[in-house]
């Protein structure tokens, strides 16, 4: 992983800095560290979580937020405000930088994706997951993507399912709009490539019911972080690069 963050006009156009942290090296003085950074009423929503794991992944989401946001604008993390717009996604107030982001996470790992201007979205899931492929992919996907899904077995079908699983939920995100945007109003075509293996030239195509703008132009990739499928999806007709960075030095 690189060191050292893109400079914003490398964001503006085609560069996508991916900040990860694994959440099992988080001790309970690293935890009291990342509190300190939220406001009083972050903090007293993320301690009214019952579940321990969800308290953890949010409390190190939202203090790593915070950090990485400060790479890029000279503000302390404690200071940076936030809005959220009417489907729930948040964005930076006062933003004169145009920083647009997205956060994701599981228990294993909290990553963020920062670009400038175009919308973005992120996703990761343990591909271990135990899930029952058909009934989802016949409720929820495209009949292109549960056809081709039912045309594969074991292994392959498990692997190709996460990566359209991720994709979709990154895509998702980016509209803004979430799942309400209807998972079956679009499918991603692609060449096939080892699971091991990142995947750029991924295209994202619209059926007949897709309530958006069918001309935005997407970037979408698909790759392997910590044995986490990852997917970024990212409103611009370039190809982008993506500086992979590990962030669990900002907490220090």
């Amino acid at each position: 992983m690189n060191s050292t963050p893109s400079s914003l006009s490398q964001l503006q156009h085609n560069h996508i800095d991916l900040w990860s942290v694994s959440v099992e090296q988080f001790t309970d003085s690293k935890q009291e560290q990342a509190n300190m950074l939220l406001t009083a009423q972050e903090q007293i929503k993320i301690a009214s979580y019952k579940n321990n794991n969800a308290k953890k992944t949010a409390l190190i989401s939202r203090a790593l937020c915070r950090l990485v946001l400060s790479q890029y604008i000279d503000c302390p993390p404690q200071a940076h405000q936030f809005i959220r717009n009417k489907h729930g996604k948040p964005s930076l107030a006062n933003n004169s930088k145009q920083l647009t982001f997205n956060i994701s996470h599981n228990d294993k790992l909290v990553v963020i994706a920062v670009c400038v201007n175009d919308q973005i979205g992120c996703d990761i899931e343990s591909p271990e997951r135990r899930v029952s492929i058909e009934p989802i992919t016949r409720r929820y996907f495209s009949e292109q993507e549960h056809s081709m899904l039912m045309a594969k077995h074991g292994e392959s079908q498990k692997q190709a399912f996460f990566k359209i699983w991720t994709l979709k939920e990154a895509f998702v995100k980016a509209t803004g709009i979430g799942i309400s945007l209807g998972l079956d109003s679009f499918y991603f075509l692609n060449e096939e490539s080892p699971p091991q293996q990142a995947s750029q030239d991924i295209k994202v195509v619209f059926n007949a019911h897709y309530p958006l703008d069918t001309e935005q132009a997407w970037f979408c990739y698909h790759d392997r972080l910590d044995s986490q499928a990852l997917s970024l999806c990212r409103a611009s007709d370039s190809k982008q690069q993506i500086n992979y960075l590990e962030a669990s030095h900002l907490f220090q």
